[in-house]
């Protein structure tokens, strides 16, 4: 029997519905399986079998950690295959991209198994002249070969490849174009040689797509759709949006689709097909790996963080757990916590005396995070702008420092850009000044320290609409914002919205109740919103509540407490039984079991949090 997969998350459930559906039509005899990576996923063709992909993959959870939703997609391929081809009775095994469409049969494919173990097709076969997207280099340095598509059968050769390739995927599927990788794919380049043979498909006819419809004609005939005069087989609708039918892909600029053209109608035919199977809804359904259970999201940094813990063997917690959240917490620097001598101080006084003597001798707060953190010392010890930058964005946003503790009059622009490049990398200007809007809410910044303009109104775009430079920083720092959504007509700039709140803002780390009150509460605004079905929302740090007669604190919770603990190691507050708690707001007596040298930084750490008390004693 022969069986073709897909693999997806949920927001592309509707792809895979319609690949399914064109499957049953041009190839009603093979197995139609659909992978599901982020949670279950229903089909209503009974003919399609869902399995998810943590019951196929060998380290599932900690893989949906440290990749993303992109690279997790390709990583599971050869694990899929592998459990594929094991089933009696299977003897091949095809797998398409799920933003395929399959016209006909794939007789090409089973001819080319029939004279090789593995089947594959080249992304050119012949050169993309200029400098328009995709080019030469942009394939080299994506692959040989279009991975959308990939045909094995039953060998023992062909499953050492996929042994292979799996060992590779495990910590090796990143999109790292700086070290030569692109997910799962720019690893088949080397599969030539490790096959007896190969059936490289060349015809336009089977996998289709922009980067080699360049100079080819698309025309509908009587039987069906053609290309240069050969009936399509399958088209690859990559980067396509089914509610902008007239652009063929959002990942290039090489070609224009004619109105009226046979492109065109294709395009649109296929579009129908989406919306028909529930894109409009599929498309909102979140990654179901985007954040732990708290709801904190993952970032880019923390999933490279995590991967390089899991490739040397270091135990991060085994996936998107509160483990894994507490382990990123504390500095990657396992020596960080090594303390000297801190400044003299009130530290154990109370919170308001503590409070007012910091902010009278802000220095000593400096200080006293230099004296508690090695790291901090190693990396900043001539570099006191550079310390600031740091103590206002990564140990702002941990809830190891208070913002508000650093003198104003040494905030200046060039520092909270340096603030926002830690958090986000090398990075334009405008795209700092984002990053630092969204970082002054999650870290606790003094109001005014970001860019005052960014919530001014842009004249030109508001007309009706709330519409900040904050909005128009985002859209110019995106080539593909520009292109899906010109900005040109009050629909495209209310689809704009409606993206932004829909994801986009979550993206650059803005949650939607740090916009100002007069862009929420506008009209608009609010009819945006109630079309986005979950507006996702970006983790910031939970608020103080409650009260409380001890805290104590402790490195690590033991189960010696006698009361509810502030674990300073991570930063996180527990339940005397160590169940994750929020922070007490009040708190009568602070029992500080630390080392003596950690008393002031993890007394600042609990102002950071929004705790007082009354008084305090080691």
């Amino acid at each position: 029997m022969d069986v073709v997969f897909t693999i997806v998350s949920r927001n592309y459930a509707a792809q895979a519905a319609t690949l399914m559906e064109s499957l049953a039509v041009a190839e009603p005899g093979v197995g139609r399986v659909v992978i599901a990576t982020d949670g279950p996923m229903a089909f209503a063709d009974p003919g399609v079998r869902v399995i998810e992909a943590g019951t196929l993959v060998p380290k599932f959870a900690a893989m949906c950690a440290y990749y993303d939703a992109l690279e997790l997609n390709t990583a599971v391929k050869p694990h899929v295959f592998r459990a594929l081809l094991a089933q009696a009775g299977v003897s091949s095994v095809v797998y398409l991209d799920p933003d395929i469409y399959v016209y006909r049969s794939l007789a090409e494919v089973r001819e080319g198994l029939a004279r090789a173990p593995l089947v594959l097709t080249p992304h050119m076969t012949r050169p993309l002249r200029g400098n328009a997207n995709p080019n030469d280099l942009v394939i080299l340095t994506s692959g040989a070969y279009n991975l959308g598509f990939m045909a094995v059968r039953d060998e023992p050769q062909i499953e050492a490849l996929l042994d292979w390739w799996a060992e590779k995927l495990e910590f090796d599927c990143r999109v790292d174009f700086a070290a030569g990788l692109f997910t799962d794919q720019k690893w088949m380049d080397l599969a030539p040689g490790l096959v007896s043979d190969l059936a490289l498909l060349r015809t336009p006819a089977l996998n289709l797509a922009y980067w080699n419809l360049e100079g080819r004609e698309v025309s509908r005939e009587a039987d069906g759709w053609r290309v240069d005069g050969e009936s399509l087989g399958f088209f690859h609708f990559s980067g396509f949006d089914p509610a902008r039918p007239e652009l063929l892909s959002k990942h290039q600029d090489r070609i224009k689709v004619a109105p009226g053209s046979a492109l065109a109608d294709l395009l649109k035919d296929y579009a129908g097909a989406m919306l028909r199977n529930g894109h409009a809804a599929a498309k909102t359904t979140p990654y179901g790996h985007r954040a732990f259970p708290s709801g904190r999201l993952v970032t880019p940094q923390e999933r490279r963080r995590m991967l390089q813990a899991a490739r040397t063997g270091e135990a991060f917690g085994g996936g998107l757990t509160p483990a894994a959240q507490a382990w990123l917490d504390v500095p990657a620097d396992g020596a960080a916590r090594l303390p000297l001598t801190p400044p003299e101080g009130p530290w154990l006084g109370s919170s308001a005396d503590l409070t007012a003597w910091l902010r009278a001798h802000p220095a000593d707060a400096l200080a006293a995070m230099l004296a508690a953190r090695k790291d901090l010392r190693d990396r900043f010890a001539s570099d006191d702008k550079g310390l600031r930058a740091w103590l206002l964005g990564p140990e702002a946003l941990a809830g190891r420092f208070d913002a508000r503790l650093l003198p104003t009059d040494v905030l200046d622009p060039g520092l909270v850009a340096r603030a926002a490049r830690y958090g986000v990398g090398e990075a334009p200007d405008a795209r700092l000044q984002v990053a630092a809007y969204g970082l002054a809410d999650r870290a606790g910044w003094p109001h005014g320290l970001t860019d005052p303009g960014l919530e001014a109104p842009v004249s030109q775009l508001a007309r009706g609409l709330p519409f900040p430079r904050l909005f128009l920083a985002i859209w110019e720092d995106r080539g593909d914002l520009q292109r899906l959504f010109p900005l040109a007509s009050f629909r495209q700039r209310f689809a704009f919205l409606r993206w932004l709140i829909g994801g986009g803002l979550a993206e650059v780390g803005i949650d939607l109740s740090a916009l100002p009150a007069g862009v929420r509460g506008h009209p608009v605004f609010q009819l945006a919103r109630l079309t986005v079905r979950h507006p996702p929302t970006v983790a910031r740090r939970i608020a103080a509540t409650g009260a409380c007669e001890t805290l104590v604190v402790m490195e690590r919770w033991t189960d010696t407490a006698a009361a509810p603990v502030f674990e300073a190691a991570n930063t996180s507050f527990k339940t005397a039984s160590g169940e994750p708690s929020p922070p007490p707001t009040q708190v009568g007596q602070v029992v500080f079991q630390t080392a003596p040298g950690l008393v002031p930084a993890d007394a600042i750490a609990l102002l950071a949090h929004g705790v007082s008390w009354r008084s305090a004693r080691r």
